[in-house]
C-alpha cells in the first residue's frame, strides 16, 4: 500500500462540522493509501510539513482551506510529490476551482482521480496557487480574517460592508509582461484580482476563464469609480459577468511589476498583509506542483503522468 502524509490544519472551516483526524484518515485509507497524520500547531507550518514529507511518501493531502493548502503548496513545488486536497476550509475557492466538491471527493481522487499540473506564482515574495487580491480585495481580506469562522463562506460577504464604505482610489503603475512583451497602465484603481484559478472570496467569479495550468495569470482590474457605481458592479463578480463591463480591464499576463504610490493591503490564497509603496514583482511558475483531481472536472491544469 502507497502511503500518504495527512496534513490536517484543526481549526480550518466552522466549528460544526469540523474534519477530525479519525475521519480525515479513514478517508484516506478506503481511497488506498495508508497514511501518516501530521496536525498543525502554528501559522506556516504546512510548509515545513509539506517539504519534509514530499521525501518520504508519494502523497500529501492537505486538510484544510485556502490558506492551508497554499502553505502546503509552498514546500511542495519542484518536487515529485503529489497533492490531494481535503477542504475544509471557509471558502476553498482552490479545491472548487478544480472540481473538488469535498474532503471525500478530494480523498477518493486518489484512488479515481487524475494528475495535473498547476502553475504557482509569487507576489512581493510571497507564493500564492489560486488567487492574490489587492486595494479593495485586500482590505476585504482583512475584514473577513476578524469575523467569526461560524459564518462559514458568508465571512467574505459579510466583511465587504466595512471596506467598501471607506475605499478610496489608489494610485499605481501596472507594467504587464506577456508573450508579446510588456505594457504599460497607470492610473488610480479600486481593486485588483490577480487569478491563477476562478474562484476567489469564497465563491466570487473575478477571473472566471483563469486555468490554473496553463501557465498564464488572469488579472481583474476595477478603476476608480463612484460608490455607487461599485456598489453595483461587485455582485456581477459572483457570476462572472464583470468582464463584459467596458470599464473592467481583463490581462492574461505571465508577469508583472507593481508601483503603489501608498501602501496597500493584500491577500495571497486569502492570507493577509499590507504592502509597503513602491515597487513589486510578480512571477509565474509554470506547472510548479502536482495535484490530484477527479476524474471528471473540467479540463483545469496541464494533465499530468497518473499513477
Amino acid at each position: 500500500m502507497e502511503t500518504a502524509a495527512l496534513i490536517l490544519n484543526p481549526v480550518a472551516g466552522p466549528r460544526r462540522g469540523r474534519l477530525a483526524p479519525t475521519a480525515a484518515a479513514a478517508l484516506l485509507r478506503s481511497a488506498g493509501v495508508e497514511p501518516e497524520l501530521l496536525v498543525t500547531a502554528r501559522a506556516h507550518e504546512a510548509t515545513e510539513l509539506a517539504a519534509r514529507a514530499a521525501e518520504r511518501h508519494p502523497w500529501v493531502a492537505v486538510a484544510g482551506g485556502d490558506g492551508t493548502v497554499s502553505e502546503a503548496v509552498r514546500g511542495l513545488a519542484g518536487t515529485p510529490a503529489t497533492l490531494a486536497v481535503l477542504p475544509t476550509g471557509s471558502g476553498n475557492d482552490f479545491a472548487r476551482g478544480l472540481g473538488i466538491a469535498d474532503a471525500a471527493a478530494g480523498a477518493g481522487a486518489i484512488r479515481d482521480g487524475r494528475t495535473v499540473a498547476v502553475d504557482v506564482a509569487e507576489f512581493a515574495g510571497r507564493v500564492f496557487v489560486n488567487s492574490c487580491g489587492l486595494l479593495l480585495d485586500g482590505e476585504v481580506a482583512l475584514a473577513a480574517a476578524a469575523v467569526d469562522r461560524r459564518w462559514g463562506r458568508l465571512r467574505y460577504p459579510l466583511a465587504t460592508v466595512g471596506p467598501l464604505a471607506r475605499c478610496r482610489p489608489a494610485r499605481v503603475r501596472w507594467t504587464l509582461r506577456d508573450a508579446d512583451g510588456a505594457t504599460t497602465l497607470e492610473g488610480d484603481w479600486m481593486l485588483a484580482e490577480i487569478g491563477n484559478g476562478p474562484r476567489c472570496g469564497g465563491g466570487f467569479l473575478l477571473t472566471p476563464d483563469a486555468d490554473p495550468g496553463d501557465g498564464l495569470l488572469d488579472l481583474c482590474l476595477v478603476p476608480a469609480l463612484r460608490r455607487r457605481d461599485l456598489v453595483r458592479l461587485l455582485p456581477r463578480g459572483i457570476r462572472g459577468t464583470h468582464v463584459g463591463d467596458p470599464r473592467v480591464t481583463m490581462r492574461r499576463i505571465v508577469g508583472a511589476t507593481v508601483e503603489f504610490a501608498a501602501p496597500a493591503a493584500a491577500h495571497w490564497d486569502g492570507e493577509t498583509g499590507r504592502l509597503p509603496a513602491g515597487g513589486h514583482e510578480l512571477r509565474l511558475l509554470p506547472h510548479g506542483v502536482l495535484v490530484r483531481v477527479p476524474a471528471r472536472a473540467q479540463g483545469r491544469g496541464r494533465g499530468g503522468e497518473g499513477r
